[in-house]
């Protein structure tokens, strides 16, 4: 297999890790809802 073989199998399998983009309100929905379970779990610990 020469050098140029393995660039382009590279090349050609990175889109299959491809990671969709997301937008900074997506983003902040996200961390928000993390924040909430996390916020959740540590609560009914604390209670318990």
């Amino acid at each position: 297999m020469t050098l140029t073989a393995v660039f382009a199998a590279t090349a050609a399998s990175a889109n299959a890790f491809a990671v969709p983009e997301i937008s900074a309100l997506e983003g902040t929905a996200a961390v928000a809802a993390l924040a909430a379970v996390v916020l959740l779990v540590w609560e009914r610990r604390r209670a318990a």
